[in-house]
């Protein structure tokens, strides 16, 4: 994992990645059965005993008979408490990459976008307090995704909680994209209206964001349990029709990303919707149905699972969780 402070400290995507569009309309009932709903309390929970109805697998032995499972030897830690994993962070970058193999370490990955913005957040350390979390992911660029691989053309970039696209960030352009979107002295709110910059800026369309650490070079357990854990949400998303193939941008897509941190953990979700981020850990693809119904549909925190949690209180000061 990436943590930078601004005083701190197995197989290429093959998801469809449509243009973003600046449509926020409800998914209907004409294009597919399942709506995300605003939660009641951004802080709502639910344990798991509650959700049997979703939870065929509370019962069954190990291995589960009904989906897929971890190797064995996969040394998991069931033990520690979940809560208070995260380290702490108020924004998220996730650099759409187009690939999965990313190096050990991100931030060392000479003339890379996320070695390039991590030295220089570095630098500005001294003046700002700020903590960003830096991670590469499988997504493809929303524009010509063919050229993803090469980076000097810019990357898309996503930012949570601002719930922003930016893209055709380059290497080059790492101290201007700084000064729009990361600086404390920037307006969140106003960040889309900006004319005066080489970026191309909007919302974030899809109805929710999952991601999934997969980042097999930095620890092989994330690396197992991820493209598990992603074919088996895709499976799931295909089914109740809320996938990208189903519903183009008012979808909900899966990306594969680096060190999100505690591989001990795995597998690792986060998902971000509605001005929500949750962090969930020990996620195994008997989970994934409930974590559809009750976080991504219904905004609801599964307890059990949960490692941290960030909510934007829509004033351009997040809530934090950790």
């Amino acid at each position: 994992m990436s943590i930078s402070s601004l005083n701190t400290s197995p197989s290429n995507n093959t998801s469809i990645n449509p243009s973003p569009s600046n449509s926020f309309a409800s998914l209907s009932s004409k294009s597919s059965t399942t709506s995300l709903k605003e939660p009641k309390k951004s802080t709502a929970t639910i344990s798991i005993e509650e959700i049997t109805s979703e939870n065929p697998c509370l019962t069954c032995q190990s291995p589960c008979s009904i989906h897929p499972s971890y190797p064995s030897n996969l040394k998991i830690n069931h033990e520690a408490n979940l809560g208070g994993t995260v380290q702490p962070h108020a924004r998220h970058i996730i650099i759409s990459t187009g690939k999965s193999d990313w190096n050990k370490v991100i931030e060392l990955d000479s003339g890379n976008l996320s070695a390039v913005l991590y030295e220089y957040l570095q630098k500005k350390r001294d003046n700002e307090d700020t903590k960003i979390l830096i991670t590469n992911s499988n997504r493809q660029n929303s524009t010509l995704p063919f050229l993803t691989f090469f980076s000097f053309f810019g990357n898309d970039i996503l930012i949570y909680p601002d719930n922003l696209i930016v893209r055709n960030v380059s290497t080059g352009k790492v101290e201007e994209f700084y000064d729009q979107f990361l600086s404390n002295e920037i307006n969140k709110k106003e960040i889309v209206k900006n004319e005066g910059y080489n970026f191309s800026t909007e919302r974030i369309p899809y109805k929710a964001v999952i991601l999934i650490c997969g980042h097999k070079r930095r620890d092989m357990r994330c690396g197992v349990a991820g493209p598990i854990l992603k074919n088996e949400f895709e499976k799931v998303l295909k089914e109740k029709r809320m996938d990208l193939y189903s519903m183009g941008n008012q979808g909900v897509p899966v990306y594969l990303t680096s060190h999100v941190g505690g591989h001990q953990f795995a597998g690792n979700v986060i998902v971000y919707r509605n001005g929500q981020g949750i962090w969930y850990g020990r996620v195994t693809p008997c989970h994934i149905q409930m974590i559809i119904n009750k976080t991504v549909i219904e905004g609801k925190i599964i307890k059990e699972l949960h490692r941290g949690s960030m909510f934007d209180d829509k004033n351009g000061q997040p809530t934090l969780d950790w």
